[in-house]
Formats: C-alpha cells, structure tokens, sequence
C-alpha cells in the first residue's frame, strides 16, 4: 500500500519546503549535532545524516530555505496512528524565531486534514523544555513518556493535537 502522499514541495511565506538535496544533508547534520536536543545526546553528524538520506517510503523529509539558505529540516513521517508524525524538526541557529516552525505545524495540519487524518503527533526531549512550550503553545497535548526511545538515559514525551 503506498503511504499517503504530502506535497513535494511548499511554499510558506518566507519559507520553502523541498526534498533535501545532495551534500545537504551533511550540512543539515552538522548543525544538528551541534544543537539540544542533539548535543546533549550525543548523537553524530554522521548519525543525523545516515537518518536524513535513508530511503524510507512513509518519510516525507523537507530543506526549509528561507530567501534561498539552508535554514532547518523536518521529516514527517505518515502515516502514524491516524496521522503524521513530526519525526523531526529543527530550525538552524541565526534561522530561529522568524515562525518557521508555526508555518511547518500549520503546513502539517492542513495536510493532515486533507488527507482526512485526525491526529498530528511529535516527541519532544523531556529536558529540551523550550520544544514543549512550543508545541504545547500551539495546541499539542502531553500524552505519554517514552524513555529510552532517541537515546539510552534520556526521556521523551510524546505530544497529540486533535484535528477538528
């Protein structure tokens, strides 16, 4: 059964989603690792770029360009009980706090709701405290902990917006 179907591409505002292309992922990887909740868990570039370029039918993996830079990824990964899940998100230092990451749950939403699914899911890092006000600001609600599932000796909390 093929899984179904996000846009190749988006336009929102400011921001461009399109597949990540060669070299990118490397880069995208590099700034990964360097950031919570990656640094914290010590998970590699190379780690982080080996889950970016791997061929997987129900990931939809997106370069968010802002002006045409390189300035976040995001994977979602559909379907998942009854909806995406936010695999992955991760705006770049210096690309922060310019509503990428409201325009990406919003560009997830509306696919979700046209693709007639009920749900959006993401994990958050219990001590990347920033990542779950923000969901949490934007309608997610805590559902489960989930330690052990990233890395060995780190928790995550696993967060639900109900589609109406």
């Amino acid at each position: 059964m093929t899984p179904p179907a996000f846009p190749r591409t988006a336009e929102l505002g400011t921001a461009r989603l399109r597949p990540p292309r060669p070299g990118e992922c490397e880069t995208l990887a590099a700034g990964l690792a360097a950031m919570q909740p990656w640094s914290t868990m010590g998970i590699s570039a190379e780690r982080l770029a080996a889950f970016l370029k791997s061929d997987d039918p129900g990931a939809h993996r997106y370069a968010i360009l802002q002006d045409g830079a390189l300035s976040g990824v995001v994977s979602v990964r559909c379907p998942w009980l009854k909806g995406p899940y936010i695999e992955l998100l991760a705006i770049l230092a210096g690309f922060q706090r310019r509503g990428h990451g409201e325009r990406i749950l919003s560009f997830v939403e509306t696919e979700a709701a046209r693709l007639g699914m009920r749900n959006v899911w993401v994990c958050a890092s219990q001590f990347n405290s920033g990542a779950a006000r923000f969901y949490e600001r934007h309608g997610f609600v805590e559902i489960a902990t989930l330690p052990g599932l990233v890395a060995d000796g780190f928790t995550e909390t696993l967060f639900r917006k109900t589609l109406t």
